[in-house]
């Protein structure tokens, strides 16, 4: 067992001792990456092929390899891993791995002509995702978190933990809907939330349907709790409306992620909005079926004019507050 290496112990049961050695012998490309995938910061997903173990299949659902950070990403594809790939430093520690980063980034292919760019990306995105992994596990500060695929991890994990929710919670994932909507100031809409009736293609004038704030509250979704676990922890958030009907939205780490970037300005793409968009989505269309007596109306998405139905039948139209905007200082 010469060629065994502490770190390389799940492949006992993969290969035999003859079968790791030849492997090491032969050490051409495609066994570079064999024995990379089996580096504790690549073994702990499993490898590359599907897994039949449940917790290594939900392991490689939070794969770090495969989050983005555009400036981290293009450092560790452009610089050599020696000058990039920082690592822990401590007494008879192998340098392997740094060799095996070495000779890898050297074959990566650099020619950017339109034949082949399927291949090439594939290659170079595996090789950068090894090097992510890697840099979590081995990151000295708190950078590691930025790393993490789901980036509002470990503020959905707060305010499960705290005693009480606060009320700025609820109007963050108020304000998040009323972005997903298209509306980029939600602070204009004084305390309601705003659902577009429909959207249709190439049409002029866009209306929106008005929800009282405190009509909605956020809670913790803990279908635990009346059970008699040892232990357990709420799975997620659940957003109510109370009205005719009663709506509710389940929030866990996907959607509080999605809410989250939502806030930051982004737009989800059609494959999201037919995935963990969806159940957003079928809440806002049981919103959509409650009664109401307001809209919202515009044309340009910064001009906005309120229509309101009194008690009497009477029809109420004004103007919302004009958006602030701040010259140069």
């Amino acid at each position: 067992m010469t060629y065994a290496r502490p770190w390389l112990t799940c492949w006992l049961a993969i290969r035999s001792c003859e079968e790791i050695k030849q492997l090491y012998h032969r050490f051409d490309s495609s066994a570079r990456q064999a024995i990379l995938d089996s580096f504790y910061f690549n073994s702990w997903r499993g490898g590359e092929g599907p897994q039949g173990d449940r917790l290594l299949t939900l392991l490689k659902e939070v794969d770090l390899g495969q989050g983005t950070d555009a400036r981290l990403d293009r450092e560790l594809d452009f610089m050599a891993p020696v000058a990039r790939g920082k690592r822990f430093a401590f007494d008879l520690r192998s340098t392997f791995d740094q060799q095996i980063f070495t000779a890898v980034f050297a074959e990566l292919p650099r020619d950017f002509s339109a034949s082949g760019g399927g291949d090439r990306f594939a290659v170079h995105q595996r090789y950068v995702a090894a090097l992510r992994r890697r840099h979590f596990f081995e990151q000295r500060t708190e950078g590691w978190q930025r790393l993490l695929p789901y980036r509002s991890a470990t503020q959905l994990l707060e305010l499960l933990q705290s005693p009480t929710l606060p009320p700025a919670a609820c109007d963050r994932i108020l304000s998040a809907i009323n972005r997903g909507e298209g509306l980029n100031n939600p602070e204009r809409l004084q305390g309601t939330v705003a659902l577009q009736v429909r959207d249709v293609e190439n049409g002029t004038l866009r209306s929106y349907r008005l929800f009282a704030k405190d009509r909605f509250t956020l809670g913790r979704y803990d279908q635990a709790a009346a059970a008699r676990f040892v232990e357990h922890q709420p799975r997620g958030l659940v957003l109510r409306y109370q009205g005719t009907p009663n709506a509710e939205l389940i929030i866990d780490l996907d959607i509080f992620e999605m809410l989250e970037r939502l806030n930051r300005g982004y737009c989800p793409s059609i494959e999201q909005t037919q995935g963990y968009y969806l159940s957003l989505v079928v809440f806002k269309n049981l919103l959509a079926s409650a009664p109401y007596q307001e809209v919202l109306l515009t044309t340009t998405g910064h001009d906005f004019y309120r229509v309101r139905r009194e008690d009497s039948g009477q029809l109420q139209l004004a103007a919302l507050e004009p958006e602030v905007t701040h010259g140069p200082i």
